[in-house]
């Protein structure tokens, strides 16, 4: 590989090492050997498995993925040698544990990981091609030991299923390929006329699903637009069970409940008749209190960004250089009459009527100046700190968390 490129480019290998096996140091020997007679530098990290054996292989898969993404920076390519042997068993596994056309695609011959891109070269070459070519070439390698273990399913499939399979159906590995193809073109085709339909909705709604116009869809056609929705947004996908749990406790629901749908790194609710999708809510201390100087931004943990631009005739009102600035939250109680109406009311009730989300409004930063409430994060100015027309002021803008 690196002879047959031009361009300039650095060359590296990446061995993760799990600690399972009593040949695990051999192994990242070897490696380092390999690589030391090409000259290629190698970095070794080590991740260790803690869950029960029945969810090792899960375990152990997404331990390497984050190795992957913590070392990749842009412009990175991660090489890995997964074949058509590998393509079978995944989409045989897929298939056995339920899945849909995404999961009879197979593994991507390329994707986008965490700031680089992984490929897969070797995808339409079967096992025996490759060993054929080592052994042509005098090249060694190492067998993992646990690749003879039966108990786990991969390793099931590959010495006592696929063998049944090859001598009954020779080209088994074609059919699966094309098969393969097929799907990815049914889903591109899907793709296509999904973000058509998204994209009105998400930059009308602030990135949400209007819950009615979901709902005019066929039932099938929602769990897919629920799916493109996610991939959009770049929000891990759930299995099909979680989809249809969205649908009938968030999407479905007559009226705005507090339903929340979870699973590892997305939470899905529901406000003013629209769906959200966000990444779960960091930890956040409602009775901390930040002093806040408006020509640098403020992070507040578990609460977002603040940030002040300096405008004329909008915003909140140049606040003199001697005024005492500090960002609190919601305690409970709180009044405030906001610029151009004619009463103060709780400030449960203004965010009530701003359409503040509820998940939101105590992690709304609201900035006092002086100790008189004088703006809610970038939603709302209250009266006595507008800027007017000519007025030097400060555009709020908060980064919600």
């Amino acid at each position: 590989m690196r002879d047959s490129l031009t361009q300039p480019f650095i060359l590296e290998a990446l061995h993760v090492h799990h600690g399972l096996s009593d040949y695990a140091d051999d192994w990242a020997a070897h490696c380092q050997y390999v690589c030391d007679q090409l000259s290629v530098p190698l970095t070794v990290r080590h991740v260790r498995a803690e869950m029960p054996q029945a969810s090792l292989e899960n375990q152990l898969r997404e331990l390497r993925y984050q190795v992957f993404i913590n070392v990749l920076n842009g412009g990175d390519l991660l090489a890995l040698a997964h074949h058509a042997d590998d393509q079978v068993e995944t989409m045989m596994l897929r298939m056995l544990r339920g899945t849909g056309p995404q999961g009879l695609a197979g593994m991507p011959s390329q994707r986008c990981l965490g700031q680089g891109m992984l490929i897969r070269p070797l995808l339409e070459h079967c096992r025996s091609e490759l060993e054929s070519y080592a052994q042509h070439h005098g090249l060694s390698w190492i067998e993992d030991d646990s690749n003879a273990d039966t108990r786990f399913d991969r390793n099931y499939l590959r010495h006592e299923v696929m063998p049944k399979l090859a001598r009954r159906w020779p080209y088994y590995r074609k059919n699966f390929f094309r098969n393969a193809q097929v799907n990815k073109d049914a889903l591109s085709s899907l793709d296509y006329f999904l973000e058509r339909e998204l994209q009105p909705q998400m930059q009308a709604n602030e990135a949400g699903l209007d819950c009615e116009w979901l709902l005019g869809f066929p039932a099938a056609l929602q769990i897919n637009l629920l799916r493109g929705w996610l991939n959009i947004r770049s929000l891990p996908l759930p299995g099909y069970k979680h989809l249809q749990q969205v649908l009938t406790e968030v999407v479905a629901v007559r009226v705005d409940a507090q339903s929340l749908v979870s699973w590892p790194g997305v939470e899905i609710r529901r406000f003013q008749g629209v769906v959200y999708a966000n990444k779960p809510l960091p930890a956040h201390d409602a009775s901390k209190a930040y002093k806040w100087r408006l020509d640098k931004s403020l992070l507040m943990a578990g609460s977002g960004l603040l940030k002040a631009e300096p405008g004329v005739g909008r915003g909140v009102l140049r606040i003199d250089e001697q005024a005492e600035v500090c960002v609190r939250f919601r305690q409970g109680g709180e009044r405030c009459k906001l610029a151009g109406r004619d009463h103060s009311k709780l400030l449960k009730k203004q965010l009530n009527s701003l359409q503040v989300p509820p998940w939101l409004r105590d992690r709304l930063p609201l900035i006092y100046v002086d100790g008189e409430l004088a703006a809610l994060g970038d939603v709302a100015i209250c009266e006595g700190f507008q800027a007017s027309e000519g007025q030097a002021g400060y555009v709020l803008s908060w980064q919600r968390p």
